[in-house]
């Protein structure tokens, strides 16, 4: 795959810069299932937190930073092989924010011109919105495009506060390989399911999402949810891995090993003007302290993130509020290195997640109101 027209595509429509600069990126995930799919009423996990591919970068290929001043001022135990997040901080994401090593990695990352990136994917969200997505995509309305964010948000609260109810469903009708045949069957439930839930919408968003809903009726075929594995929602992660290859394709990029990850991108190979792009390897992270490092970055971002999943607007409120000291200092420097980072180039974040994660965020994190 050629990466240029994707490129420049995803470069003019976010307004991103820099990405033609060099960097070099290091990378850990957490929360990897590797595969989601239906099983009846429920899903094959018990947790769906988010899942993160996120770590740290630095300017050009190399860095004169010390690692070992660092990992020394961390005083590990010497049964520790390697940095791992539960060396630094535990328990939830609250509790991180008082860990003083936490602090002190970011700190330390911040004096020493190190940036972050991220990418953030709420698993259940992204499963379920191609729903959305295919009755926008077949209308062309240009107010259901508009307001495709707001549209595929609100459903996602409605699924994901009546789950049981709705994966049952996907699963009887074999989502997302709909038959041709159930295809008007499922409309009629998708509208009646809408519908029955939408109380807990405003009055307006309420009926604009009935209203899309509706309007699946009088489409002949629904491409998003059919042709698929039936009741597969994820079947591999690898495209998330391939984004920052191709936007920062002058950069070096340093993952940690994962075997099924690293096949599937062995055999994509993407190409720049016809020419392979060979900007990217696998290690093995006791060999790399940058990794160990994304390794502690990544958890305690999936901690962060999957806490703005789940956690009402109310309760967040209350959180923010009863923060001690030092948990407002961790969280000060976890803004100030994302505000830094972000300075440089907005493309070392992406994210798919709802409107209401995203609200959440802006207000822990940049004191947005709600």
């Amino acid at each position: 795959m050629d990466v240029n027209e994707l490129r420049e595509m995803l470069i003019q429509h976010n307004g991103l810069k820099n990405t033609d600069e060099v960097y070099t990126f290091y990378y850990d995930e957490t929360n990897n299932i590797r595969k989601l799919y239906l099983k009846g009423s429920c899903l094959n996990v018990n947790k769906t937190d988010n899942f993160i591919l996120a770590g740290i970068l630095h300017k050009g290929l190399s860095t004169g930073s010390d690692y070992s001043t660092l990992f020394k001022m961390l005083n590990l135990q010497k049964s520790a092989q390697e940095l791992k997040l539960k060396h630094i901080a535990k328990g939830d994401f609250l509790d991180m924010l008082k860990s003083d090593k936490l602090l002190l990695i970011l700190n330390w990352l911040i004096e020493n011109k190190f940036h972050i990136h991220y990418f953030n994917l709420n698993i259940i969200y992204w499963s379920v919105t191609d729903i959305i997505d295919s009755i926008i995509g077949e209308l062309h309305h240009p107010f259901y495009i508009l307001n495709h964010m707001s549209l595929k948000s609100d459903f996602y609260e409605l699924a994901n506060s009546n789950s049981d109810v709705f994966l049952n469903a996907l699963h009887e009708f074999n989502y997302p390989d709909i038959p041709e045949e159930k295809a008007h069957e499922f409309c009629l439930w998708l509208i009646d399911f809408t519908c029955m839930h939408s109380c807990m919408l405003s009055d307006f968003r309420a009926n604009v999402l009935e209203n899309l809903v509706k309007e699946s009726l009088r489409i002949e075929d629904l491409p998003f949810i059919s042709g698929f594995h039936g009741r597969v929602l994820i079947d591999s992660f690898m495209i998330f891995y391939l984004r920052n290859l191709y936007l920062f394709k002058n950069s070096i990029h340093i993952f940690d090993e994962e075997k099924s990850i690293q096949d599937d991108v062995k055999d994509f190979q993407l190409t720049d003007n016809g020419m392979p792009i060979q900007n990217h390897e696998f290690v093995t992270s006791h060999n790399s302290e940058a990794v160990q490092l994304s390794d502690v970055i990544a958890g305690f971002l999936g901690k962060y993130f999957s806490y703005l999943k789940d956690v009402n607007d109310e309760q967040l409120v209350l959180d923010k509020a009863g923060l001690t000291s030092k948990q407002f200092k961790t969280l000060s420097a976890l803004k100030h290195i994302i505000d830094v980072s972000d300075d440089v180039s907005r493309g070392f974040f992406n994210q798919v997640s709802s409107e209401g994660e995203q609200r959440r965020n802006d207000h822990f994190l940049h004191s947005v109101n709600l």
